[in-house]
C-alpha cells in the first residue's frame, strides 16, 4: 500500500476498497518499521491521526462530498506551525514550542480533510543542504542509509521516498525542496514566489522563503499544489489569485513550446553525469516538439554571491527574535541581559545556524572597511 501514489490511493478509497482509518494506521506501521533507521519524523500525532482518519471515514459513510486529499496521510516539515503539535526547527532554540495557530497552508489542507501524521526533520531553522543538521538526529538517504537526503527539507523528501508518507509539505529558500526531492527520486516543486503563503513559516530568508510539495509523481503534485495555493491576507507577498486546477496542464502536448537553456549554467564545475542527463532531457524534450533556445544570463556569476548576502542578513535580522527572553532556549545561569542573549543563543543554537549568522557579520565588516579604505 505504501508504495502508491496519492491519485491511487483516491481511486481505492472511493471504491470503498480500503478505509481511511486502515490507510493511516498502514502508514503510522511504515513508520515505526523504517523511521528508526531514515529518521524523518521528529513527531507524530498518532492519536490526531487516526480520529481524522475515523471523521473522514464516517463523511464516506454519510454519503457527504469529500476533498481529493480528504483522508490521506500526509506530513509537515517541522518549520510549519501546526496549531498544538511542535514546530522546533529541529533546533534546541525551539524544542519544546507549541504553535498556537496554524500556518496558512495548515488551514487548508485541514479544509482538505488531510490526515496529519506528524511534523517532519530538517536543517536546523531551514539552513543547510544534507539534512545532517538537525539538533535531535540526522536524517538519511532511503535508497541508501550511509548517504544524505539533501536538505534543508530532507525529512519531507525521505518520508515520501521511504513510504511513510504519500505527501509531505517542505520549504524552498536556496534549493531546499528541489535537491532533497531530486536526491530522493521524488517531485519537488518550489513554486512562484507568493503563490503560496509563508504565514505560519519559520522565516529563515523573508524574501526568498517559499512552501512546496514533496510527491511520488507530477500528477499528485499538481493536486496538492491546488489546494495550498491562494491568496492570503496574513501575507503582504501572497499574490492575489485565486488557485487554478493544475491537473488540466498534464499531458498537454509542448509542441511549439520554446525552453531556453542558459548557456552560463554549462560553465566549469559541472558535474559530467548531471550534464549528460540535462543533454538527455534537451534530446527528449526536442523529440516531443519543444523549440530549445540557447540563451545567455551574464549575472549569473554574481548569484551565489547575492544570495548569501541576502539570505544571511535576513537570516540575521529573523532570527534575532530567539533572544533567551520571549520564547524559546534560556540559558539556566547568566549575570546580565547581554550575557543571558549570548548565552541563550550560544547554547541554543547549532554550528550550522552560528556559521550563517557569523557569515553576515563578515560582510557587513568587509563593507566597513572598504569604505574606510576608499576614504583614507
Amino acid at each position: 500500500m505504501h508504495t502508491k501514489t496519492l491519485h491511487e490511493i483516491r481511486e481505492l478509497i472511493n471504491k470503498g476498497e480500503v478505509s481511511c482509518v486502515e490507510l493511516t494506521k498502514n502508514a503510522l506501521d511504515r513508520i515505526s518499521k523504517v523511521d528508526d533507521k531514515v529518521g524523518a519524523f521528529l513527531q507524530v500525532d498518532e492519536e490526531g491521526a487516526v480520529n481524522k482518519a475515523k471523521e473522514v471515514d464516517e463523511k464516506i459513510k454519510r454519503g457527504e462530498d469529500v476533498s481529493f486529499l480528504a483522508g490521506i496521510p500526509m506530513a509537515i516539515k517541522d518549520n510549519i506551525c501546526v496549531e498544538g503539535l511542535k514546530t522546533t526547527c529541529a533546533s534546541r532554540m525551539l524544542e519544546n514550542f507549541i504553535a498556537p495557530y496554524d500556518a496558512h497552508v495548515t488551514k487548508l489542507l485541514k479544509r482538505n480533510d488531510a490526515v496529519i501524521l506528524g511534523k517532519l526533520n530538517m536543517d536546523e531553522f531551514a539552513m543547510g543542504s544534507s539534512s545532517e543538521n538537525s539538533a535531535f538526529k540526522k536524517v538519511r538517504n532511503p535508497y541508501d542509509l550511509e548517504r544524505v537526503p539533501g536538505g534543508s527539507s530532507g525529512g519531507s523528501a525521505a518520508a515520501v521516498a521511504a513510504g511513510e508518507a504519500y505527501y509531505t509539505l517542505g520549504s524552498d529558500t536556496g534549493g531546499s525542496i528541489r535537491q532533497p526531492a531530486s536526491l530522493c527520486g521524488v517531485v519537488g516543486l518550489k513554486p512562484t514566489y507568493g503563490r503560496i503563503s509563508r504565514y505560519g513559516l519559520v522565516a529563515f530568508a523573508s524574501s526568498l522563503d517559499q512552501i512546496g510539495p514533496f510527491t511520488k509523481d507530477v500528477e499528485d503534485c499538481a493536486h496538492v499544489l491546488k489546494a495550498i495555493a491562494g491568496y492570503d491576507e496574513m501575507d503582504s507577498t501572497s499574490a492575489k489569485r485565486e488557485a487554478e486546477d493544475y491537473t488540466k496542464y498534464l499531458n498537454q502536448d509542448i509542441k511549439g513550446l520554446k525552453i531556453g537553456i542558459p548557456k552560463e549554467y554549462f560553465a566549469e564545475g559541472l558535474n559530467e553525469n548531471v550534464r549528460k542527463q540535462i543533454e538527455n532531457a534537451i534530446e527528449v524534450y526536442k523529440k516531443l516538439g519543444a523549440e530549445i533556445k540557447e540563451i545567455s544570463l551574464p549575472m549569473s556569476k554574481y548569484a551565489l554571491a547575492v544570495y548569501y548576502i541576502l539570505a544571511s542578513s535576513e537570516a540575521s535580522s529573523n532570527l534575532a527574535r530567539f533572544d533567551g527572553i520571549r520564547y524559546g532556549y534560556r540559558a539556566d545561569e547568566f549575570e546580565d541581559v547581554v550575557d543571558l542573549y549570548v548565552k541563550s543563543r550560544s547554547q541554543g543554537f547549532g554550528d550550522e545556524v552560528k556559521e550563517e549568522l557569523c557569515l553576515v557579520h563578515m560582510h557587513f565588516l568587509l563593507v566597513i572597511m572598504m569604505h574606510i579604505i576608499k576614504r583614507h
